[in-house]
């Protein structure tokens, strides 16, 4: 799990971006382009920038002009983006030396680019990456491995005798992060492994309801474009309840509900799905369900089954497309899934303050051009505004800041 994360000088972070401490479920407010997508983005940046590299993930974000920040980059003075994170390693990710099991406590990793250059080529200025072993004797042993534009240092007290020779980078390898090869040393293979389960949703339910192939690298897609593919994989084994659940729950959401089928098509091997309705026969096809449902549908899945597959779930504004009601059922449909695997959610929508707690709340604000965060248990005298009111009351007031 995240626990730190700090941004500078991406999209609209400035450099004193102060560093935000999240915990499982994480919502974040505030008034449209005030930042909250960008906050997103920045973690999205991150995981491509390690699993496929630093070229590719600026050209993702369509060139260096649009992922540093338009008002430092008008400034002679150069203002590297960085990102930082912390996390928290799972007992699950224990290793064995030589008999003896070892388990990763933190990890803190950094990355510093500098986005100015001439050729249009992102130069690589520092990366680092710190892992905090616990010992069979509860001892802790730090690795680090450091980078720069020239050469990689490890000290690896764990895996190795200590510290190796520099490693020089290669110019074709100069855009590569040493946390995405791999190969240097295990430390990278976990951290580069948590990277992975990071998954990111902007459900869209055209996209959802459109037939789709089986793939071997089954996923659900970032606007759940694979839903009907994931459903018939449901259908075929379920050995970790997610259907059930998924049946239960739209069950308790969605009136005269009754199950859900996935459904081949005899056209290029694709699956699409039906929607099964009490006291009629046959099944709905996605092209006569709401939006709203397939929305819903889509989040069950997200919920029950991509936590499943994942360390981190990203959902930009579940809320489109819902009926209010169901609000409270989203809410705890996230805290449920947010007891596995750590969930990030954008929001306009203020009923769902009223589901959390303060610390689980970060607001987004615009100051001068520069995107500017805390989270709503920063804000003074918070326990006593919520004698009278509720969270969500305190935001649409403007006392909390990150007005919608």
């Amino acid at each position: 799990m995240i626990t730190e994360l700090k941004i500078e000088n991406f999209k609209s972070f400035g450099t004193d971006m102060r560093r935000l401490n999240l915990r499982p479920l994480n919502f974040i407010v505030g008034a449209n382009a005030s930042g909250k997508t960008n906050l997103v983005s920045a973690l999205r940046f991150l995981k491509i920038a390690i699993l496929q590299g630093v070229e590719l993930a600026v050209a993702e974000f369509e060139g260096m002009a649009e992922v540093r920040n338009k008002i430092q980059r008008e400034r002679k003075q150069a203002k590297p983006l960085r990102i930082s994170i912390k996390v928290a390693a799972e007992k699950s990710s224990a290793m064995r030396i030589g008999g003896v099991s070892v388990h990763p406590k933190t990890y803190s990793y950094c990355l510093e680019l500098d986005l100015r250059a001439e050729d249009g080529i992102p130069l690589v200025q520092k990366e680092e990456l710190l892992v905090d072993f616990e010992m069979k004797d509860g001892s802790v042993v730090a690795y680090r491995m450091h980078r720069d534009q020239s050469k990689v240092m490890i000290d690896d007290p764990v895996f190795s005798s200590g510290t190796k020779d520099p490693i020089c980078i290669q110019e074709q390898d100069s855009s590569r992060l040493i946390a995405g090869t791999g190969f240097f040393s295990p430390p990278t293979v976990l951290f580069r492994h948590f990277i992975e389960g990071w998954t990111f949703f902007n459900v869209n339910p055209e996209s959802a309801r459109r037939p789709c192939k089986e793939t071997s690298d089954l996923t659900l897609g970032e606007s759940a474009e694979y839903l009907a593919v994931i459903l018939h994989r449901l259908e075929k084994g379920d050995k970790n309840g997610a259907r059930s659940a998924i049946v239960a729950g739209l069950k308790g959401a969605v009136p005269g509900f009754r199950d859900i089928c996935a459904k081949p098509l005899d056209v290029e091997g694709k699956w699409t799905f039906q929607v099964l309705e009490e006291r009629m026969r046959g099944g709905i096809n996605p092209r006569s369900v709401s939006d709203g449902t397939i929305r819903l549908l889509a989040l069950m899945v997200i919920a029950h089954w991509s936590a499943q597959h994942s360390s981190l779930l990203v959902i930009e504004e579940p809320e489109t497309g819902l009926h209010p009601h169901l609000t409270p059922h989203v809410a705890q449909l996230l805290r449920v899934a947010s007891e596995s695997r750590q969930v990030l959610v954008t929001t306009h929508n203020p009923d769902f303050l009223d589901e959390l707690q303060p610390n689980e709340v970060i607001l987004c604000d615009k100051e001068e051009g520069f995107t500017k965060t805390r989270q709503a248990s920063d804000v003074d005298e918070i326990d006593s505004f919520r004698k009278t009111y509720r969270l969500g009351e305190l935001w649409v007031q403007g006392t909390l800041g990150g007005i919608p």
